[in-house]
């Protein structure tokens, strides 16, 4: 009888830890970089996060960014969510464009290590975005 009521004692304090908390791991990211390795300039580029309602949070902006170049800024650290970066650019030979890119953080990377969000455009035009540690932190 004690055998059981120990073992049922210690699933329940497990369950209570496990539930205990739906926040799940909280990821911050604190810089831009933006790389346009197309032969195109690209101009009036604005970074946004995917809000909820009404509509998007400006992250940030390059006015602009010379083929082969760079953009970036940083901030003061961000929380971020699982979800989706909105951004709109003027390449030199085409009309507005957006992108809805989702940005997954990578599993390798531990909540709290500060990350940057980069961005780069394919020779093609073609943006993608990916997760890395800030080069700030070791």
């Amino acid at each position: 009888m004690m055998k059981e009521t120990i073992i049922v004692a210690v699933a329940l304090l497990l369950s209570a830890c496990a539930t205990g908390s739906n926040l799940g791991p909280s990821y911050v990211y604190e810089e831009i970089f933006v790389e346009n390795n197309s032969k195109q300039p690209i101009r009036n580029l604005t970074i946004r996060v995917a809000g909820s309602g009404d509509g998007a949070e400006k992250v940030f902006s390059c006015e602009n960014i010379i083929p082969l170049g760079k953009c970036q800024g940083r901030f003061t650290q961000r929380p971020y969510k699982e979800g989706r970066f909105i951004v709109d650019w003027v390449s030199a030979d085409s009309d507005r464009q957006t992108a809805d890119i989702e940005v997954k953080v990578p599993a390798y990377s531990s909540p709290g290590t500060p990350l940057r969000v980069v961005f780069p455009i394919s020779p093609e035009g073609v943006m993608s975005a990916y997760f890395e540690r800030s080069w700030r932190y070791p």
